[in-house]
């Protein structure tokens, strides 16, 4: 339905999330922004619903021991973790919509007052073999409680670059890499990707994957980010880009 009504009225999507006509050079600050707010959306929702569970949970058990539902609410709430957001809710169909033929990948994590700090680390894997590796986004978490924040990787294969936003309820980063630089028709390639499918628990001060994008002259093999992870890269694609995280116990 946005879609239609962009078109009838002349203006991109942005444009009618922002409520404002766009200049070229607000536009990519525009759908940084567009992306961070319809994850937050997603995130009001979200816990209004998990604050719905709870408090039937606290109502059903409340007869066996209130002490069962306190442990619980205590467990629940402090749980370290990466969620991929799911790709048949709004807000990702809405991101994808936004970010165009190459979509996006958008991930949620929750984290306790133990972690300082959050790094993104890329992999550059070239016929499965590692011609670079670097970090390429660091983040302070100040806050002691419990922190919530986003992290999306969009990809714009026509401008062979990708670009990576890091948001959470005090701050926002961004950053990008360019893909396929010197490559000789690199305009050809096919291109495809694998990520975490599932929740994840956060390791403290350890790497761990989260998408890992793939580029082929010929025959594409989707890598399952656990192989990366395992060491079991492949030598079946010709690039390979591995982002993972990192969060840690001390400030950077």
């Amino acid at each position: 339905m946005y879609i239609e009504l962009c078109d009838i009225l002349g203006i991109s999507l942005n444009e009618f999330i922002a409520g404002e006509d766009l200049t070229q050079e607000n536009v990519i600050r525009q759908s940084e922004e567009n992306l961070i707010q319809i994850s937050a959306d997603g995130n009001v929702r979200r816990k209004k619903l998990q604050r719905v569970i709870v408090i039937l949970l606290c109502v059903v058990v409340f007869g066996s021991g209130a002490l069962f539902c306190v442990s619980y609410m205590n467990g629940y709430f402090r749980n370290n973790y990466i969620a991929p957001i799911a790709k048949d809710s709004t807000e990702m169909k809405t991101a994808e919509v936004l970010s165009g033929v190459d979509g996006a990948y958008m991930y949620r994590y929750t984290t306790d007052g133990s972690y300082k700090s959050m790094t993104m680390s890329l992999c550059v894997y070239e016929n499965g073999r590692i011609v670079s590796k670097e970090e390429i986004l660091s983040t302070s978490i100040e806050s002691e409680a419990q922190q919530e924040g986003m992290i999306a990787i969009v990809p714009e294969f026509d401008q062979f670059k990708v670009k990576v936003v890091v948001a959470d309820g005090e701050a926002k980063y961004a950053t990008k890499f360019r893909i396929l630089e010197g490559v000789n028709e690199r305009e050809y390639y096919g291109r495809s990707a694998s990520e975490i499918e599932r929740n994840i628990n956060i390791s403290k001060n350890t790497n761990q994957g989260l998408v890992v994008l793939i580029y082929d002259n010929d025959e594409l093999h989707v890598t399952p980010v656990e192989d990366i992870e395992n060491e079991m890269a492949g030598t079946e694609n010709d690039y390979m880009y591995y982002l993972s995280v990192t969060f840690n116990s001390d400030k950077m």
